[in-house]
């Protein structure tokens, strides 16, 4: 039975590093690794792999940017959002989804600060891809390990970006501080 465990275990650890391999070679090639893509965008129906806007949640998102601009807090910026009742990432893909069934109607418009924080961090809003920002440590301990930007892979120009350069440029101004 110990060795019959440990070549499971052997098996387990090689399926791993091939699966990683498989991810590493996609992720290198400037294909998105996300399973989800960013709010504002739907993958394309003819490839799986490309982003087109989605003009609804798109608008949102020009919107949240141009507010913070403008010199609203993130917190600000969801009540804003909260109080003209739109709805929030997940509540809007829930909605747009065949297969996924309605939250309660009291979670439906419930931005919070680190929602908008989240969108006004996401680099992929000026059409870029960034991949291989996060892993995990082992086949068996899936604890996600946030990597330095360095180790990051950007594809500029990969999709059609919502917001400008200048924009992006703003926010990271505003952020850094």
């Amino acid at each position: 039975l110990p060795i019959q465990d440990w070549f499971n275990e052997m098996h387990a650890k090689n399926t791993s590093q091939k699966v990683r391999a498989v991810l590493k070679n996609k992720g290198d090639s400037g294909i998105s690794l996300a399973n989800n893509v960013p709010y504002g965008y739907k993958k394309d129906e003819n490839d799986k792999t490309k982003w087109v806007i989605d003009e609804p949640s798109a608008e949102v998102v020009k919107e949240i940017f141009n507010l913070f601009v403008q010199g609203h807090g993130t917190c600000e910026i969801a009540r804003i959002l909260r109080e003209r009742k739109i709805l929030t990432p997940s509540e809007y893909n829930a909605s747009i989804s065949t297969n996924a069934n309605a939250n309660n109607q009291e979670y439906q418009y419930k931005w919070c600060g680190t929602t908008v924080a989240g969108i006004l961090d996401r680099q992929e809003y000026i059409g870029d891809t960034v991949n291989f920002r996060s892993t995990q440590r082992s086949f068996k301990d899936h604890t996600k390990i946030d990597l330095p930007k360095e180790e990051w892979k950007i594809f500029k120009n990969h999709h059609e970006p919502i917001i400008d350069e200048e924009t992006w440029n703003a926010t990271r101004i505003v952020l850094e501080k």
